[in-house]
């Protein structure tokens, strides 16, 4: 849930920045000689202040408390058991850039405490003149956070976890892809170099609705139900250039296995692919394709269910408040199957 946490946080400040200006970019930053995986997003800064009372555990900015929405203390406590050598906070607000390391130092998780040039210690530092000096632009409010990993050495862009586990070379795509069903609106999602599969240059994460619209897929289509369920069924032939593969893999910075899961508040939940999915597909009606057909089942916002503290997945609100599962829907699915 680390990147769940931080990506939502960071499309949230994006979503608040003015149009034209609403972006989030995964790079790669050295610390030392290491590449680190940063997350950095435009939206209002943050100063001083603000900054250091962000760092509390159970501190909030500008988020209201509630699993009802993104209540912003998730990023720190699932950031920081993969993080411990640090998570670097930098925030520019009005032309003024100010940092702090999160981080864990002989067993206790707090804010480092760094000496100043006139000897003096402090645990927000001004890195105005540094950030200026390694090309931020001031002109503008933004945040970045840096992930040092559990040691010096660790390239947390290549290995988040350190190799518990071992991830692939599209791990970040693909999670954000199955993941974040849509993003706000004017939002630019972006992958610099070292943070996707396809070698240099810049990528743009594009969710499975804005791939469907720019063609990625041959066929698409969605049915609702009385009770609100839209129900969306998206066809991938195989890739004429490597019929293993399904057509979508072309220019893809993430895998492009077809999948099942649920939709809800413009999140997947309790996503299937591979063989996973090719076992469940016949609870859904379909027997045989499922290589090439992906099933979301997308949940009214007024849906009898709530996300668990950390948004690994849902429950339903009454009863035994059950993990709502994608195969609860087979019927519903199979019933409204397109012809």
């Amino acid at each position: 849930m680390m990147i769940r946490e931080l990506t939502k946080n960071a499309l949230e400040a994006a979503s608040l920045a003015p149009d034209g200006h609403r972006r989030v970019t995964f790079r790669t930053v050295k610390s030392g000689d290491t590449p680190k995986l940063a997350i950095w997003n435009t939206g209002p800064g943050m100063d001083a202040d603000e900054l250091y009372r962000m760092c509390d555990l159970a501190s909030s900015i500008r988020k209201e408390k509630g699993l009802e929405g993104n209540f912003g203390m998730g990023a720190k406590v699932a950031s920081l058991p993969s993080n411990k050598h640090g998570m670097i906070y930098r925030s520019c607000k009005a032309g003024c850039v100010n940092e702090v390391i999160l981080c864990q130092r002989e067993g206790r998780y707090g804010r480092l405490r760094r000496q100043l040039e006139d000897g003096s210690f402090s645990e927000i530092i001004d890195v105005t003149k540094l950030a200026r000096d390694e090309g931020y632009d001031l002109s503008y409010d933004w945040t970045e956070v840096r992930l040092l990993g559990n040691n010096v050495e660790q390239e947390t862009a290549r290995a988040p976890y350190n190799g518990d586990p071992v991830v692939d070379a599209q791990w970040l795509a693909t999670y954000l892809y199955h993941r974040f069903y849509r993003v706000p609106d004017g939002v630019r999602v972006e992958l610099q170099s070292g943070t996707h599969k396809l070698g240099p240059g810049v990528r743009v994460f594009e969710p499975l609705p804005r791939r469907a619209a720019n063609g990625a897929f041959e066929r698409t289509e969605t049915a609702e139900t009385v009770d609100g369920i839209k129900i969306h069924y998206f066809y991938d032939p195989p890739y004429d250039k490597a019929p293993s593969h399904n057509r979508s893999v072309s220019g893809a910075i993430q895998s492009a296995l077809s999948l099942a899961g649920i939709v809800y508040k413009d999140e997947l939940y309790d996503v299937k692919t591979g063989r996973a999915w090719s076992i469940n597909a016949p609870l859904f009606g379909i027997p045989f394709g499922s290589k090439h057909i992906s099933v979301h089942i997308e949940l009214p916002d007024n849906a009898a269910v709530l996300p668990e503290a950390y948004r690994q997945f849902l429950r339903y609100r009454s009863g035994e408040q059950d993990v709502v599962q994608a195969v609860h829907f087979g019927d519903i699915v199979a019933q409204h199957r397109p012809q």
